[in-house]
Parts: C-alpha cells; structure tokens; sequence
C-alpha cells in the first residue's frame, strides 16, 4: 500500500514538472520563443544581466532533452530563476512573501474550521437550524471573497477607523518587538475576518447535512434505542463517523490556503503570495509565475498526501 502510495504522487510530481517544462515552449508569445539574443521580452526591455540570468537558467539555444536535464537539476538545487520585474532570485521572493501568505491562511482556516465544525454539530444534534442562519450563511457563501474583503474594509476601516486598511505592519515599525507583533496583529484582523467568514459557510453547512445524514444512520438508532448514554452516542457513533467527510473537506481548503487569500490580500495590499501572484501577471513576469505555480501544486500534494495518509490510518484505526 505505502509503494502504491509512492508510485502514485511520484509520478504526479513527474507529471507536474513535465508540463511546467512543456507549457511555455508550446505556449505563443512565451518568454522561450523569442531569439537567443533579443533581450526586449514581454514588451520590456531586459538589462542585460537579467536577460544572461534568464538564456542560462532555461538554455533556449539547448535541445528539448538538455533543456529538461538543466531544468530538474535547477530544481533540485532549489533554484526557481530570476524574476523580470523584482531582478531578484524567484525563490527569495517567494521565501519573503510566503511566512505572510501562512499566517493569514493557515490561522483563518483553523479558526473558520472550529467556529463552523462547532456550529454545524450542535445546530444538527439540537435540531436548531433556523432560517435567519441558512439565510446569513448563503448570503456570505454566495458574495465574492473581494466583494466581502472591501465591504469589510470600507466599514471598519475607512468608516470607523477601527483597523488599518492596508499592508501587514506600519512602515518604520522596528522588527520583532512587542509592538511589532501587536502592529501585524492589528494589521492581519479585516484579511482574516474576510477569509474566516468566507470559508464558514462551506464547512458549516458540510459538517450539518453530514451529522444529519448519520444521525439518520440504524446503528445510531439502534444505540439511542438501548439507552446508551448520550454523549458516547454523539463522540463514538455520529462524530467519529462524519470524521472522513470533514477531513475530504478541510484537504480542500488546505490545498487552496496559499492561493485562497489571493483577493483579500489584493483588497489589503497585504504582502503574502496572492499579492506577489497578482504583481506578477500584471508584469508578465513568467519566472516568478512559474516557480509560485510550482511551489503551490507541489504544496497541494503534499497536503493530499498528509490528508490521505490520516483517512488511512483512521480507517484502519476504527
């Protein structure tokens, strides 16, 4: 079973690096398809340094098999290139951004994550699920992440003034002191309420209709039927058995926790990944595209995997 395992996300991995290599080659107007020595790429003029930084690193003069050799080895050495528009190394860029982009995803996810798991099986097992909640929640689900991070910042921030409208810290702040931490606090709390009440709603209403599916299950009727105690009926009965279908779904919003706060952190100017990703679509900047799209579907298999192995062990466990 663990070789099976192996096999399989080894050749995802394979997979991925492959048509990260093929795409851009194939791709009109890739940064790969214009001649060995014109440096005015993507409608910019490259300095030179840039431009020797890019022909080494992707070796468009090389053969296809040659091209890849370099490309893995590059890879293997940790090196993801040389950004266009920063002019820095792509794997510095994302080293400084990325801390950011986990703090805000990371936190939201396992706050949403209780907050809605608590709600959904005490609104299931109490059989209070009023109206007004399916309608706010619905209404939260159904409005897009931007749309909730400005309305948000327009009423907290710019109408009250309760919190800082943009970035991660106050410019000037000195680094890692108790103020420090308590700016980038203050300054984190409207992202991640935008992404806490935009992740609520799925999880809520997941882990609801799943306590209501089990609930309905024979052996849970069975159980109430021979006076088993309450609690061991809703700890070893209802809840251990919605476990697999709550994972399923928190694999997902772990999956999508780096590129999920791509819009608050826009809405914010909050300096994490999303924002990074924006800069550089905007910039045409294909290093620094390619080597965040890297980084985050080999995050995402490493997510599955994590996740796969526990619904394993869990399984085998009960």
């Amino acid at each position: 079973m663990k070789l099976r395992i192996i096999a399989k996300y080894t050749a995802y991995i394979l997979f991925i690096l492959l048509l990260s290599f093929i795409l851009p080659r194939i791709i009109p107007g890739s940064p790969l398809s214009y001649a060995q020595y014109d440096t005015y790429i993507l409608n910019q003029s490259l300095p030179e340094d840039t431009f020797n930084a890019f022909k080494d690193y992707y070796a468009p003069h090389e053969p296809l098999h040659k091209q890849f050799a370099i490309f893995i080895g590059h890879l293997l050495n940790f090196d993801l290139g040389y950004s266009f528009y920063y002019r820095i190394s792509v794997l510095e860029l994302i080293a400084g951004r990325l801390p950011w982009t986990l703090l805000l995803s990371f936190s939201s996810l396992i706050i949403s994550s209780f907050i809605a798991i608590s709600l959904g099986i005490k609104a299931s097992l109490s059989g209070k699920h009023s109206k007004l909640k399916i309608l706010i929640m619905t209404g939260i689900q159904s409005m897009p992440a931007f749309l909730v991070a400005v309305l948000i910042q327009g009423i907290l921030s710019y109408k009250f003034k309760l919190f800082p409208a943009w970035g991660a810290y106050t410019p000037g702040k000195e680094f890692f002191t108790i103020g420090f931490y308590t700016d980038v606090l203050k300054h984190s709390i409207l992202p991640l309420t935008t992404l806490i009440l935009c992740e609520i709603p799925g999880i809520y209403f997941l882990t609801y209709n799943s306590t209501q599916k089990i609930k309905k299950e024979n052996y849970v009727t069975m159980a109430y039927y021979l006076n088993i105690d309450e609690t061991q009926v809703h700890n070893k009965f209802i809840f251990r058995n919605i476990v697999p279908e709550i994972l399923g779904k928190l694999n997902v919003q772990f999956i999508y926790a780096i590129t999920g706060s791509l819009f608050a952190e826009a809405v914010f100017s909050y300096p994490g990944l999303g924002q990074l990703l924006k800069t550089a679509a905007s910039g045409r900047d294909y290093p620094l595209i390619q080597g965040i799209l890297i980084l985050v579907c080999l995050y995402g298999l490493a997510v599955n995997l994590l996740f796969e192995l526990i619904l394993k062990n869990n399984t085998e466990k009960y």
